[in-house]
């Protein structure tokens, strides 16, 4: 009973424990710099402070209006929002001053080697300067999002502005921190008295002993440090992470959103019908029986994919969008975006299986070729794990696994795909490369999916509609693991969609032997996957499109 109780102490005391500790940590670590930084010559010091400031005004001055624009990505529609509320005006005008604050700065960060009162006050004076011109720049940052949702939140939505205003405040607070460190340094008495100001002021050096000291009242100090820090870091650590290893975001190509391209209608070959033999068993002719390999051949399989599949030739290649396919992509996606091709790392088999330029990025080619998207220059790897790095609303529509072997993920990695797949609504896009990869695949998605299988696909499912047409489902291609194509859904999408006939063999410069006709629906069927898993993301983050409303 004694030892529960004292252990409940212990436990009790370990937060004040923790508090304590982190204290003595932050009010060393201001005393050491504040030791350290007083080897260096007082003038120098404010020297490249208002050399740094001065940079910073000079890059915001640059950076607005287009630049923030463009890191906004905000499209022509919203732009004429701008313009017509006059804030595009008014970010010309920021620009502008500063240009000037940029000036007024790098005149003080020289004359600080002059001592006399006159600089102390142009040293001031281009502090105020310089901190209205970084409020008026988050004043715009905070204004431009906000004027456009209430303008037509159907082209900007909350979650846009909000993830705006975020960003502008993890950008601001380390400029706030610095404006902060710069007028501390203006307020010391040494700094004072060293340009002739009268009066003997030390409002700054008590500010600085009470930071390393804690003050009358540490204990309530430090509170104050702990919900100061973790609020900061709330705002600014998701920028350091993602310096430190945060994966780019997936944008999806801005455009009009109408999908206006060319549906190309796959139909079939009406082939005449072989002729069947029915042996009468009472015949008196004995006839020896054949041997038949249960291996399909390549020739088998070409025959039965060109039997079931084979294209009309369109006039012209369309694009995905409005005004005869100038202006492809979606309302609400990222400007200047690639469609980019990511496939999935594992331990225990040969996930790079056909990877890269001649093999899969040969589908990117006919993607770009039949929608006009930009694509990227390589194709890309990602292990499992580094799917939950990227940005919320900004992860890859699809991710991409193949192989003919094993495949051997940790529980972590399990979750992990789980979360890609139902929370953030991605698709994970498999492709059987043969041996025993079926097998592999089946158990990997009994542990993501428990008590769901994979079903059958049906024939006029969305997947196979747009943009080109299979209506017969997708093609078999060598059907290492049957002929039909599986999946598995997450309300109405399909967030697995599983070939079993190695498309991406058929994808390869060379296509395995296949037929260009059969390479052909190879690519498109592709481009279907790819073309329902971004419509699929985009609907479950930003809405349907115009066209999808429509429909």
């Amino acid at each position: 009973m004694r030892l529960t109780s004292n252990l409940k102490k212990r436990l009790s005391e370990v937060p004040q424990t923790l508090h304590r500790f982190f204290a003595k940590v932050l009010g060393g670590t201001i005393s050491f710099i504040w030791r350290v930084s007083g080897k260096v010559p007082l003038r120098l010091r404010l020297s490249l402070g208002f050399l740094a400031m001065a940079a910073i005004s000079y890059a915001l001055a640059v950076f607005f209006p287009q630049g923030f624009s463009s890191w906004a990505a905000f499209n022509e529609a919203q732009l004429r929002i701008l313009e017509t509320t006059g804030l595009w005006a008014e970010g010309c005008k920021l620009a502008f001053y500063g240009k000037i604050v940029t000036g007024i700065c790098a005149f003080a960060a020289l004359a600080v080697w002059i001592k006399i009162k006159f600089v102390y006050l142009v040293m001031e004076a281009a502090w105020a300067a310089w901190a209205l011109f970084c409020a008026a720049a988050l004043r715009f940052a905070f204004s431009a999002p906000a004027a456009m949702c209430a303008t037509d939140y159907k082209i900007f939505d909350k979650l846009s502005r909000n993830a705006i205003w975020t960003a502008s405040l993890g950008v601001a607070a380390p400029v706030l921190i610095f404006a902060a460190i710069i007028l501390l340094a203006l307020a010391l008495a040494s700094v004072r008295r060293s340009y002739g100001v009268g009066g003997d002021s030390s409002f700054g050096d008590k500010i600085v002993a009470s930071l390393i000291t804690g003050g009358r009242d540490p204990r309530y100090r430090t509170s104050w440090y702990w919900s100061i820090g973790i609020f900061l870091f709330a705002i600014i650590a998701p920028f350091i992470f993602r310096g430190c290893g945060w994966e780019d975001p997936y944008g999806l190509v801005q455009g009009s959103g109408q999908p206006e391209i060319q549906v190309v209608k796959v139909k079939k070959i009406k082939r005449e019908k072989k002729k069947k033999y029915i042996l009468n068993k009472w015949s008196p002719y004995i006839l020896e029986r054949a041997k038949i390999d249960d291996m399909k051949t390549l020739d088998e399989m070409m025959e039965q994919t060109e039997d079931m599949y084979v294209a009309d030739q369109p006039k012209k290649a369309g694009k995905l969008g409005k005004g005869g396919g100038k202006t492809g992509g979606w309302p609400k996606g990222m400007k200047d975006a690639k469609v980019r091709f990511i496939r999935l790392e594992y331990s225990g088999g040969d996930w790079n299986q056909d990877m890269g330029k001649g093999s899969d990025y040969n589908l990117l080619v006919h993607f770009h070729r039949i929608t006009g998207f930009p694509i990227a220059h390589e194709t890309e790897s990602r292990p499992i794990s580094r799917l939950g790095m990227f940005p919320k609303h900004y992860a890859p529509p699809f991710v991409f696994l193949t192989g003919s072997r094993s495949i051997n993920v940790s529980n972590s990695e399990v979750q992990q795909l789980r979360r890609y797949l139902v929370d953030e609504g991605g698709m994970l896009f498999i492709d059987n490369g043969g041996g025993h990869f079926g097998r592999a695949v089946k158990s990997l998605l009994s542990r993501i999916f428990p008590g769901q299988r994979l079903i059958d696909i049906p024939n006029d499912d969305p997947i196979y509609r747009q943009p080109y047409i299979f209506p017969d489902g997708a093609p078999p291609f060598w059907h290492h693991d049957g002929t039909r194509a599986l999946g598995i859904r997450v309300g109405e999408r399909l967030a697995v969609f599983y070939h079993p006939g190695d498309i991406n063999d058929a994808w390869k410069d060379g296509h395995s032997g296949a037929s260009t006709q059969v390479a052909e629906q190879a690519y498109r069927l592709g481009i279907n996957v790819m073309y329902y898993a971004f419509n699929a993301y985009y609907a479950k983050h930003f809405g349907s499109d115009d066209a999808e409303e429509k429909k």
